[in-house]
């Protein structure tokens, strides 16, 4: 399940379009994306949730450039959470609710192989799966931007990456439950699933699992792009 229904209000100046059509390389990020996904051998059909009024758009795309496991095309929600609920709710009428779902961004073109494989093996496992990394620079918590009030602990704080991975029965199960709790907001799947006190079962992820969020991140998207290669595990060293 690819999301690909944001604005990137964050990144984008006036007249460009969406983030994940950003063009990186010789094609649009979510391309790249895409590609990841349709080579991985686990992965059997792919849903992408896409921003109203590019799904015409994203259709050509993905023709243009033979992704072939692409077999639905959802138009995203109001919000992150109503999108993801939209894509599952779709495969709840073609897909068995045993089956594992892979959550992940659009606008993450460097995830690879292991992680994604790592995902699926850790949700058969224990029902899900959340791709983090330990950080590595400390973290503070400031509600007014100007003065810091508290600093965590960076030996055991993580920050989230995608893929997000359960199945299919788990994920529609929470995201229903969710909304009879008038919880609409949630910023992913590992943030809803801990606030219903699930426990959450982690993957490691890389800091080349970037998400394209700001301009700043353009640069090294593109210097990560020229040295990619997913066939090789090494392929950073």
């Amino acid at each position: 399940l690819i999301l690909a229904g944001g604005l990137g209000i964050r990144m984008n100046q006036e007249g460009e379009p969406p983030k994940q059509f950003f063009v990186l390389g010789d094609k649009p990020v979510l391309i790249h994306t895409l590609e990841r996904f349709e080579k991985h051998p686990e992965i059997n059909a792919v849903c992408v949730v896409c921003l109203q009024t590019w799904e015409e758009y994203l259709d050509r795309l993905i023709n243009h450039f033979g992704i072939k496991k692409v077999r639905w095309i959802v138009t995203g929600g109001d919000s992150r959470q109503a999108s993801v609920y939209n894509g599952l709710c779709v495969l709840e009428k073609d897909c068995e609710l045993d089956d594992i779902i892979v959550v992940h961004d659009g606008v993450r073109p460097f995830i690879t192989s292991e992680i994604i494989s790592q995902n699926i093996r850790i949700a058969k496992e224990y029902g899900n799966a959340m791709t983090s990394m330990l950080c590595t620079d400390t973290l503070i918590t400031s509600h007014n931007g100007k003065t810091a009030e508290y600093a965590m602990d960076r030996n055991s704080s993580y920050s989230v990456q995608t893929p997000q991975t359960y199945r299919l029965g788990y994920g529609l199960n929470h995201y229903r439950r969710a909304y009879e709790m008038e919880k609409t907001n949630t910023i992913n799947c590992c943030e809803l699933f801990i606030s219903m006190g699930e426990t959450v079962y982690l993957v490691n992820g890389r800091k080349t699992n970037i998400k394209l969020t700001t301009r700043d991140d353009i640069a090294y998207l593109k210097f990560l792009n020229s040295i990619f290669n997913d066939d090789d595990e090494n392929w950073l060293e």
